[in-house]
């Protein structure tokens, strides 16, 4: 019944194509870890079209997902999008397992366990990963060390313990070069954003089967109400939300309303190079 989410990926070089990457040769490591995981997030787009347009419920199906996000000109959510990239990490070498994780992101109340992550164990380090958040999302993989910063890409962000064990909580810092001036003046820090949250606890991938048939379904999630999408860009970040158009760069923040199907289209393809 669950045989199709095991299966592996059909074309390997088709995906490193698509990362703009090559095979690599060398054994892994963190640099080539994190190379992946932020050409992924440039390369491709986190989105809910499927969902929020089409009403589907998603297939797990690795052949399906490959087929729609890697051969087609599409992205995901978090449990195709992380689904994929676990399984080029594991037939490129890593060990890795797939978490159980959440939204931080301050709503009103607490969000339920509805996001998929990974963690990587390298050389005995253990690091979390993921490719699958719509945003603010960490470009490089973050080692499970309480209170560890990471700068990469112009962005800062921190891990820590969450109150209850096995939870662990990503906070978004701001801009690096902003953030290490502050600290270098004495002035005061920016109040750190919460991200997500994650469970240090491997899950089976069967489990991921209801998280994901509720995201696509449930009234209640945002999947099924909001149109989302967003991609990392070489100096920031595109996004949609609703019929909104965002563009985040170095110079600040522009907003664009979509007044039409057709420019929604047009800012699709151009922007995160999906095609419906």
């Amino acid at each position: 019944m669950f045989e199709e989410l095991h299966e592996e990926l059909p074309d390997t070089g088709l995906y490193w194509q698509k990362l703009g990457m090559e095979a690599p040769k060398e054994q892994p490591n963190r640099e080539l870890l994190d190379q992946m995981i932020y050409a992924h997030q440039c390369r491709i787009p986190f989105e809910d079209l499927d969902i929020y347009e089409n009403k589907l419920n998603v297939s797990l199906g690795m052949n399906d997902m490959f087929d729609k996000i890697i051969r087609g000109k599409r992205g995901g959510f978090c449990f195709e999008l992380n689904a994929l990239f676990h399984e080029l990490l594991a037939e490129t070498g890593f060990q890795v397992s797939a978490v159980l994780g959440r939204s931080l992101k301050d709503a009103g109340y607490v969000f339920p366990i509805t996001h998929r992550a990974m963690i990587v164990t390298l050389g005995g380090e253990r690091l979390f990963c993921d490719v699958g958040y719509g945003g603010p999302m960490p470009p490089c993989a973050i080692p499970l060390e309480d209170g560890c910063e990471v700068s990469s890409h112009g962005q800062a962000f921190r891990i820590e313990r969450g109150e209850q064990a096995p939870w662990w909580n990503v906070y978004y810092l701001g801009n690096a070069a902003e953030l290490e001036a502050a600290r270098a003046a004495g002035e005061p820090e920016r109040e750190p954003i919460s991200v997500v949250g994650f469970m240090d606890a491997p899950m089976n991938l069967n489990d991921f089967v209801p998280l994901s048939h509720y995201c696509c379904t449930s009234p209640l999630s945002s999947f099924t109400f909001k149109r989302m999408a967003n991609r990392r860009t070489d100096n920031g970040s595109v996004s949609i939300t609703n019929d909104e158009f965002t563009r985040v760069t170095p110079e600040g923040k522009e907003t664009v309303q979509i007044e039409s199907r057709d420019q929604l289209d047009q800012i699709l393809k151009d922007e995160f190079g999906i095609v419906m």
